[in-house]
């Protein structure tokens, strides 16, 4: 008698997506998720405290059981958020993605990381897939070290900045143990991503999978240099330094001694002088350079003189865009 084998069920993916004061754009994040040629999808959305009428756009998916909706009292910020939605994820889901409530996924999107993983095996972290900007329309990010677009990505590969700019990825569930997000960074994913790397490569395939919203006022990547923004750079580098920086180290010091001179001139515009100082000496120590002795030179400098070059930097960077 032939034994009929039961067809293998489909990978369970979840997609987290944070959410704060996007009451007019989280509709259509969570649709362009539900809209997935691959069915086998839920969604986490974690509503970060907002005040405008997230609540009542959220109310509308109450009962969805592909949508789980968990609510912070108050503001805690980005990557608390993604955090929480870390903290979601069950054993039952096998990969998972994070997706930003201003951005949108393209269709076929989760099908093609998944077929991608599948045809793998257990070779990779993660399969990356290309994004496109509205506006105006054109790719986000480069990989210098890849032909046509597609190809493997290292552990290596992010240590010497062979590629930069905004992708779209589906990661393993059961590689991330309990790495998680520096609540205190603005942004820094980094300091997860590539540790993932580090245990397994990933891959990049040639499509895009992910359209991404440049235009909103609160763009992590847009420059700010109020007080309370540079602390969140100097933890989103002091994160990156956390998790890679030996490797780094042993890799390129030249390399190295310029995110110690970053996170040195954050910490000195975020009024940490004694990190500032530390990490401005250990660069300088490492591989004297104009700006790694100018930020040292900055470090020592006192507050009021730091908020004057602080204004001044965002005074030229604004004549700049507005050029």
């Amino acid at each position: 008698m032939t034994k009929i084998s039961k067809p293998r069920a489909s990978p369970l993916v979840t997609i987290i997506i944070t959410t704060f004061q996007r009451a007019g754009l989280v509709p259509q994040a969570i649709d362009s998720v539900l809209s997935q040629t691959y069915s086998n999808v839920d969604i986490v959305v974690v509503e970060d405290g907002s005040t405008d009428h997230t609540a009542e756009v959220l109310a509308r998916y109450e009962g969805n059981p592909r949508i789980r909706i968990v609510r912070h009292d108050s503001n805690r910020g980005v990557t608390a958020a993604k955090n929480t939605g870390l903290r979601e994820l069950g054993v039952e889901t096998t990969y998972f993605g994070i997706l930003d409530s201003d951005d949108t996924l393209l269709p076929d999107a989760v099908d093609r990381l998944v077929r991608e993983f599948e045809r793998a095996e257990d070779q990779y972290s993660m399969i990356i897939g290309w994004c496109e900007s509205v506006p105006p329309g054109h790719q986000t990010g480069e990989m210098r070290h890849l032909v046509d677009r597609t190809g493997p990505l290292t552990f290596d590969d992010a240590l010497a900045g062979r590629f930069r700019g905004e992708f779209w990825h589906l990661a393993r569930r059961d590689l991330l143990g309990a790495m998680h997000f520096e609540e205190r960074a603005s942004g820094g994913e980094g300091s997860v991503w590539w540790r993932l790397l580090r245990s397994r490569p990933g891959w990049v395939i040639p499509d895009v999978v992910r359209i991404y919203d440049i235009s909103g006022h609160d763009r992590v990547s847009l420059p700010a240099y109020t007080r309370r923004a540079a602390v969140g750079m100097m933890w989103r580098q002091q994160a990156m330094l956390h998790a890679v920086g030996e490797d780094l180290l042993r890799q390129d010091p030249r390399a190295y001694a310029r995110w110690l001179t970053e996170l040195a001139k954050w910490a000195a515009l975020g009024g940490d002088g004694p990190r500032a100082r530390l990490a401005s000496r250990r660069a300088v120590r490492l591989a004297p350079s104009f700006r790694s002795i100018g930020i040292a030179v900055l470090a020592i400098s006192p507050g009021p003189l730091l908020g004057q070059i602080a204004a001044a930097v965002a005074w030229v960077r604004a004549r700049g865009r507005a050029a």
